[in-house]
């Protein structure tokens, strides 16, 4: 009996080790697959002016497509010489190369290597000059090269050749005034630089502007200290305004003493005129850092402080569990178990420098689970981490259980943050069944996460034909390249892949709108009823409008007796209709009319409120339909899950994009995007930006006017000289010199800018006639009668009547690129 106790007794002490020991192999193996977000380790660039640093560069591990990478332009005197200053962050520098091409990308101008460099502290400087004559007034695309001892990383900024620029007072300015702004005593200084209306002034610290009052530029009672110095980076420059943008660290003091951290964007547009420099424009955001150890959660919700209004945020069916997204971190609350967690963030506590505080990211919540999974996607530059100095698109799963962020797919794109961006914020979406849906470059593809193949869906979609529902679970496009011309229209359900077909009966031609819930908009138009003017411009006079789910069903129609509709906007829950009468062959506008959304909206167990508070300002929180009992919550910070697989695509996107595309930049960044350079120019003018074609070419400039100008007849291309109205002729006049632009809507001041460029625009005054418009002075413009052949200046008010009273059609040309 004692030997059966003794053996029992051997086999249950080596059971005991064996699971011992199989559990801790078992634990460590766990503990080993997570790890936290790799820190960031590539060097920075900038540029030095006159002793000002400004144009910090980031570095990127592939080579990107020039003509996409705007972020930054580094203006150049006739001596054509540059510094460079490069942080090395611990890598060794080996050599330092540099390529000046065309703006487009399609042409090296020179390459060489820089020479020799000083050490001054934690910076190696080089100043060298290019050697090749480039043209002045014309932008280059600036790369550098920098090989070091692990790898090569590639920089990227905009170069240009300018006189009298003014560029150190332009930056002795906004370095001044943002910390100007942070002295309290200073206030008074202020006021000679700002229009404040109060009729327009808000109370939040993420919109604040040159119509703000004195108190919120300077800060209000929020009674900030500058946590990291802001370097500023030139947008644009030209003889007559400069625009810089400064990115800066704030922090504060909450009234139980706890340190606040803010990100602030400052973006100035000044002109240099009598010895000083004068404001035009002036835009602030501050935007807080979410902090889960300061007292954010409140017995309604959770308190984001100083936030935009757009709070991207998801609930799990429960309405228990919130994903929201905040100054590019992913967050998660969980109500019941009173659990916030930080899912993702390239940030790093205790460092602050420009590659931890980058914000060329953004993420997409696709859904969030009952347990409080989270899937979504991240897409942008990525500072840090397995993918650091790469922009592309990851899709990203997150297990609440085990606390743990795994990587499902990445796919690299050599396109900057900011196209990326107007590419996903329309269409990024992930099926239950791991079906990854994005529209990039003009394309519609569908990748399998699992297997890594995918398929082009639809190539070749213009910019104006494609719309997305809200929730991108489905989407539509007309079929063809011509929007006016559609016989077919095609729409997806994300979740299932199918489509179904819209056909347009016999003579009738569809336009598709956009979506109302998930139910597709779109307009039909009977054939005789699109008319087309001599300079192109077409009016889509839809007879009837239909409102129609995925499976086909009529959810509403609008049609009327002698109304058509000429335009439709749709705003949330509403559509509205800009009809119009046929009257003496043409036709003429009536008052618009609204199709109401009868669907019943859902009660919001989550929403989106705002709070007015004595030292912040507006704050921004996420209020529960119930309340929260305990504020103080268990917060937590995921691990990344390490995997053997390599789960990135490399593939070529196909660019398949129309060639005529206009982009728009204001505000220091990417607006918007446009196939018509009309249309382009009326939204850069409402916002003071520029704009530019697919050659990165200036096409239109707010405020950069000569005082006066004649263009010489013989350097006007002969087939303008005729002042024909049709583009297609004009076109065909003008071969591969130039390409025609229908400015048709634009104002007199806005189309003196092409004058201003030494570019004539043809300019309608009744229906048989039209003159060239081919110089302006402080009280005339200077107009050429293609029939009588002679010049003569026309009062500038005068002008403006006569082009408003034929229609402000305008028509000009910009030259192709050498």
């Amino acid at each position: 009996m004692k030997r059966i106790l003794t053996k029992i007794g051997i086999l249950a002490a080596v059971f005991v080790v064996a699971v011992l020991v199989i559990s801790s192999r078992m634990n460590k193996q766990t503990t080993d697959n997570k790890t936290d977000l790799e820190p960031a380790s590539l060097p920075v660039l900038s540029m030095e002016i006159d002793g000002n640093e400004l144009n910090q560069l980031l570095g990127y591990k592939q080579e990107m497509q020039v003509d996409f990478m705007r972020d930054s332009l580094t203006p150049i005197d006739t001596d054509k010489e540059i510094t460079l200053a490069i942080t090395p962050f611990g890598h060794k520098i080996k050599s330092v190369a540099y390529e000046v091409r065309t703006s487009d990308g399609s042409k090296v101008v020179e390459n060489a290597k820089i020479k020799s460099f000083s050490k001054e502290e934690n910076t190696q400087k080089a100043t060298f000059a290019i050697q090749q004559p480039i043209r002045m007034n014309q932008e280059y695309s600036l790369r550098f090269a920098v090989e070091t001892d692990k790898e090569t990383v590639y920089y990227y900024t905009r170069l240009i050749q300018r006189a009298g620029l003014n560029t150190d007072k332009y930056l002795e300015f906004a370095e001044t005034f943002y910390q100007l702004c942070l002295d309290k005593s200073s206030q008074s200084e202020l006021t000679k630089y700002l229009e404040t209306d109060s009729s327009m002034n808000s109370q939040s610290y993420t919109e604040v502007n040159i119509k703000s009052t004195n108190d919120m530029v300077s800060w209000g009672k929020l009674e900030p200290q500058l946590y990291r110095k802001g370097i500023p980076t030139i947008k644009d420059i030209n003889e007559t305004t400069g625009s810089i943008s400064i990115e800066y660290m704030i922090s504060s003091k909450d009234e139980e003493g706890n340190q606040e951290l803010y990100h602030v964007t400052d973006f100035y547009r000044m002109r240099y005129t009598q010895a000083r420099v004068m404001l035009l424009d002036f835009e602030r955001s501050a935007r807080q850092v979410f902090d889960g150890n300061l007292p954010v959660i409140t017995k309604d919700g959770i308190n984001l402080g100083v936030a935009s209004k757009e709070v991207q945020h998801v609930t799990n069916q429960n309405a228990d569990i919130v994903a929201f997204v905040q100054e590019g971190e992913l967050w998660s609350y969980n109500k019941t178990a009173n659990k916030l967690t930080r899912i993702l963030s390239f940030r790093e506590d205790g460092e602050s420098d420009i590659r931890y505080e980058s914000t060329a990211h953004n993420m997409k919540i696709i859904r969030v689970g009952e347990t409080g999974d989270v899937d979504f996607v991240l897409y942008g530059y990525m500072s840090r981490g397995s993918h650091e100095g790469v922009v592309g698109t990851g899709v990203y799963h997150y297990s609440n259980d085990q606390n743990v962020l795994e990587e499902k797919f990445f796919l690299p794109t050599t396109q900057s943050y900011e196209f990326l961006r107007k590419d996903l914020e329309k269409l990024s979406y992930i099926s239950t069944q791991d079906q990854l849906y994005l529209l990039l470059e003009g394309s519609l593809y569908r990748f399998d996460t699992q297997s890594k193949e995918y398929e082009v869906l639809k190539s070749g979609i213009p910019k104006d034909g494609f719309y997305v529902s809200a929730t991108n679970a489905h989407a539509a496009w007309m079929e063809g390249n011509d929007a006016n011309n559609t016989t077919q229209i095609t729409e997806i359900d994300f979740e299932s892949g199918e489509t179904r077909t819209i056909a347009a009966a016999e003579g009738t031609r569809l336009r598709a709108v956009g979506f109302i819930n998930e139910d597709l908009v779109y307009g039909i138009a009977n054939e005789p009823d699109i008319l087309t003017d001599a300079t192109g411009n077409i009016q889509f006079a839809m007879n009837e409008v239909r409102i129609e789910s995925f499976d086909g069903t009529l959810v509403k129609n609008y049609q009327q007796d002698g109304v058509y509709i000429l335009g439709i906007t749709l705003q949330q829950g509403l559509i509205e209709l800009s009809r119009a009468n046929w009257q003496d062959g043409a036709y003429v506008q009536i008052n618009s009319d609204h199709i109401m959304n009868n669907v019943q909206q859902e009660e919001k167990a989550i929403t989106v409120n705002a709070k007015v508070t004595e030292r912040q300002g507006m704050q921004i929180r996420l209020n529960f339909s119930t309340s929260i009992r305990d504020k103080n919550p268990l917060v937590m910070v995921s691990k990344m899950m390490e995997s053997q697989e390599n789960r990135t695509l490399n593939m070529e996107v196909e660019k398949t994009e129309d060639g005529q595309a206009y982009y728009v930049y204001a505000k220091g960044k990417l607006d918007s995007i446009f196939t018509r350079p009309n249309e382009a120019i009326v939204r850069a003018d409402e916002q003071t930006g520029v704009v530019l074609n697919r050659a990165q070419q200036y096409v239109w400039e707010r405020g950069n006017l000569k005082t006066r100008v004649t263009i010489e007849l013989g350097d006007i291309p002969e087939v303008f000289k005729t002042g024909e109205l049709d583009t297609d002729a004009l076109a065909e006049g003008l071969g591969g010199s130039g390409t025609v632009l229908n400015l048709t809507g634009c104002s007199l001041q806005s189309i003196l800018y092409e004058v201003s460029a030494s570019r004539p625009v043809i300019a309608k005054i009744s229906d048989t006639e039209s003159v060239l418009i081919i110089g302006y002075d402080p009280y005339n413009t200077i107009l050429y009668n293609p029939v009588t052949q002679e010049t003569y200046p026309y009062g500038l008010n005068d002008s403006t009547e006569l082009f408003q009273s034929a229609g402000n059609v305008f028509i000009s040309y910009i030259e192709s690129i050498d």
